[in-house]
């Protein structure tokens, strides 16, 4: 997660997971016609619902809104007690925290990778809607691949609290069994590169990222964004 400026914010703003926290250790997107044809659709849906955004420079502000939940389960090897971004709504451009909890039920080893699912609502007639798959894109947006999420900025930079003492330690990742209060790591977000796809600067969208290890299933945890960028 190292690069986490405008692009971050859709990243964990998109998870943001995870964010500039992640760029460096993203795998490298793969352009297939799955990949062209899920974006085609998304602009051909944005242009249809007549969208107009106008891309903010330095001097103007967007916000988006995060609200997170479990979809793993209480016995997961990795379970996220819960998420913390501040401030919520996200003022973009401006400064943002996140942190976590973590119980750890089975000790770790590195790599583990972190997989970036995201769609976007897309509205239909008579008020109905529907979620089309955003894909990786070239820009670090969408549903993407991280190859450690020990070596993101939240890991590599980041402090615990010691559950025992209340001390302030480094986090150690991959980690230990036991449970991590991951305090809030502070990111600046600056404006949008002119790269980012129109149909990404507003609306709802829903990411999950999975944690998993050898194929395995270690965690998983979800937002649901809404953009206004």
């Amino acid at each position: 997660m190292s690069g986490f400026h405008a692009s971050v914010v859709l990243k964990v703003l998109v998870m943001i997971t995870i964010l500039e926290v992640v760029k460096s250790t993203q795998t490298a997107p793969t352009i297939t016609w799955t990949t062209y044809l899920q974006d085609q659709a998304l602009r051909l849906a944005y242009r249809l619902n007549r969208h107009s955004v106008q891309k903010r420079g330095t001097d103007r502000q967007g916000k988006a809104k995060l609200a997170f939940e479990q979809c793993g389960e209480d016995d997961d090897p990795v379970y996220v007690k819960n998420f913390v971004i501040e401030p919520n709504p996200v003022i973009v451009p401006g400064p943002i925290g996140v942190g976590m909890t973590l119980d750890v039920k089975q000790n770790q080893t590195a790599p583990l990778p972190v997989k970036l699912k995201m769609m976007k609502k897309i509205p239909l007639l008579f008020g109905f809607s529907t979620w089309l798959p955003v894909p990786c894109l070239p820009n670090d947006v969408g549903s993407c691949t991280f190859n450690d999420l020990c070596e993101t900025r939240l890991f590599t930079e980041g402090k615990c609290l010691d559950p025992d003492t209340d001390d302030i330690v480094s986090c150690g990742c991959p980690f230990q069994k036991g449970e991590y209060t991951l305090l809030p790591v502070v990111f600046q977000i600056s404006r949008l590169p002119d790269s980012v796809p129109a149909y990404l600067l507003e609306g709802q969208f829903y990411i999950k990222a999975e944690l998993t290890k050898e194929d395995k299933h270690l965690a998983c945890y979800s937002t649901t964004v809404t953009l206004e960028l």
